[in-house]
């Protein structure tokens, strides 16, 4: 049984998706996206019968009532889980930019809330019933925490600190194992000046030494393999393409 966050859209339907074919019961998360919900439910349970799909949540994350009522009906004994939660892939996030002088406090305060309170919280709320499956933790986090994306410091400071958190957490949590994945560009914008051809794609793709962006996909695998992989804890995973790997390398 696994509890992904954000799993309505993008990234976090990869995910639950790759779960559920993977013959992973799923719960799935949303804030404000009930259709694309909705429809990735549907589509899971024509796909692979009633069961794939354990339940569809709305909750606002960066709401503590809102939390905590999810994690209750996740573990609720009465639910149709049982109460029983064998990973949860803390996926949902916000991405928020702008020039540092131009933002202020309270920016922050909600970019922390979404990015890196919301992940510890739920990872708090939910331990005991991880516990028990010994199971898992998979937190979503970014190489803007590893290395400055401008316009993107709110971000990148929230990122980071949940990267060392899952370092912590697996300590703190073990025999629950905590793990991390650091996407770079597995989704473009959907603005013109990111669209096929432009200036600002191929620059970005001339970074990357496999000489492509990633894929949801890609990022749907890396949860897949840390949810199974026993002995591994305490780690960050990077899908980037060899992107952060090749920072300041002689690529002549």
């Amino acid at each position: 049984m696994a509890l992904v966050t954000g799993s309505a859209r993008r990234v976090g339907a990869a995910i639950a998706t790759a779960l559920a074919h993977a013959g992973m019961r799923v719960w799935l998360h949303h804030h404000r996206s009930p259709d694309e919900a909705a429809a990735l439910a549907q589509s899971l349970r024509h796909a692979l019968g009633d069961d794939a799909v354990a339940g569809v949540l709305a909750a606002d994350l960066a709401d503590a009532t809102s939390r905590l009522e999810l994690a209750r009906q996740v573990t609720a004994v009465e639910g149709p889980a049982g109460g029983r939660l064998d990973l949860l892939v803390n996926n949902a996030a916000s991405f928020e930019h702008g020039a540092f002088l131009e933002r202020d406090d309270d920016d922050l305060r909600r970019v922390l809330e979404t990015n890196l309170v919301a992940p510890l919280s739920l990872a708090r709320a939910l331990a005991p019933a991880l516990s028990r499956s010994a199971g898992s933790i998979v937190n979503i986090v970014d190489v803007a925490g590893m290395h400055p994306l401008r316009g993107h410091l709110d971000h990148g400071v929230a990122k980071a600190a949940l990267d060392f958190a899952t370092a912590a957490l697996a300590v703190e949590l073990a025999p629950v194992r905590v793990n991390a994945i650091a996407p770079g560009t597995v989704a473009w914008p959907t603005d013109a000046r990111h669209g096929p051809g432009s200036p600002v794609r191929d620059g970005v793709v001339r970074q990357i030494p496999l000489g492509r962006i990633g894929e949801a996909a890609d990022v749907a695998e890396a949860v897949l393999y840390l949810a199974r992989a026993g002995f591994v804890n305490g780690t960050r995973l990077v899908v980037d393409g060899g992107r952060v790997a090749a920072l300041g390398a002689d690529r002549s």
